[in-house]
């Protein structure tokens, strides 16, 4: 992955609300590429922006600062034909496998909306055909394909989202948590299919979970993210054997294993205080207040990401 050139690059986006006390800065100054054909994980605790960080990517948010350039392009600047075409290259799976679908509209119908809106099919017959063969590849089969979203399963409705997704063989897909809802047994099942069709199609992932042991199954590079900002990023095996940020290492150390005499003796740690608001963000670190590390400096002045060894970028003074 390191040769290929980035699909997609944010220039420190920041993506605030307005909200009652003041301004809610979701998305604080986040800047990092996804190269083509490559997974990027991006994990953190609920409410650090992730799901923010993807509706933006997606043209669904617009920040209030820096740049999403796809193809080098800043994705804002877009003639209206240009956003059509972008909403063909970067699609989404989301969270909850039946909110998403239309409950009134057969399963068939829903996979070919995307190739209805952008008439990529000639006649009725080609667009069966395609309905079909999206079905096929994720899993299902023709009997499907009339059938309503309550007569499926969470994870074959999610089957049904992924199906969706690949209709316009987009070259990045935004998986927003897309296997949170799901059971364990059926959470590796997605994965393996995401896998197997990101190797058959070659497009591009940002896979947003707070599960890191399922996101090292599939990510080429994982983003940590606290608060609005990228604290640390890393190839996926560096964020788990060479973790440099405070705030990684507590979120791994929650990760449990199955050997139960390794987890009665292994180290846990458990991190104090709370969470600072989004809205009041302190003038320092913004973990500063919870981490066991921290120095006067981590007080007074925010850190920026830099690199600390090739590809391993980290948030912190006390990195080294």
């Amino acid at each position: 992955m390191p040769g290929k050139a980035p699909i997609l690059e944010l220039k420190d986006v920041k993506t605030y609300f307005r909200v009652r006390g003041g301004i809610l800065k979701a998305v604080n100054g986040v800047s990092l590429q996804v190269r083509e054909g490559e997974t990027l994980g991006l994990v953190g605790e609920s409410g650090c922006g992730k799901s923010t960080l993807g509706k933006t990517v997606l043209r669904l948010i617009r920040p209030a600062e820096g740049q999403v350039l796809f193809d080098g392009q800043d994705i804002w600047s877009f003639t209206k034909k240009e956003r059509k075409a972008y909403t063909r290259q970067v699609q989404m799976i989301f969270q909850d496998p039946y909110a998403c679908l239309d409950p009134l509209s057969v399963i068939g119908d829903t996979v070919a909306e995307g190739m209805d809106v952008h008439h990529l099919n000639q006649s009725k017959e080609q667009r069966g055909q395609e309905i079909l063969r999206l079905l096929n590849d994720v899993g299902l089969n023709s009997t499907h394909a009339g059938r309503f979203p309550h007569e499926f399963s969470g994870g074959q409705r999610q089957r049904v989202g992924i199906a969706r997704a690949l209709s316009l063989r987009p070259r990045l897909i935004v998986c927003d948590e897309p296997i949170s809802a799901l059971d364990v047994s059926i959470q590796a099942q997605v994965v393996n299919l995401l896998k197997r069709l990101q190797r058959e199609m070659g497009m591009a992932y940002i896979f947003i979970t707070h599960d890191l042991s399922m996101v090292r199954q599939i990510s080429d590079r994982i983003a940590v993210m606290y608060l609005g900002n990228i604290v640390e990023i890393a190839d996926s095996e560096d964020i788990y054997l060479s973790n440099r940020h405070p705030y990684t290492r507590a979120l791994l150390s929650a990760i449990p294993i199955a050997d139960p005499t390794v987890e009665k003796t292994r180290e846990r740690i458990v991190l104090s205080g709370d969470v600072p608001s989004p809205v009041n963000l302190p003038a320092g670190c913004a973990f500063a207040g919870r981490c066991p590390m921290a120095c006067q400096r981590c007080l007074k002045e925010a850190p920026a990401l830099r690199e600390t060894d090739p590809g391993h970028q980290v948030a912190c003074w006390l990195a080294e």
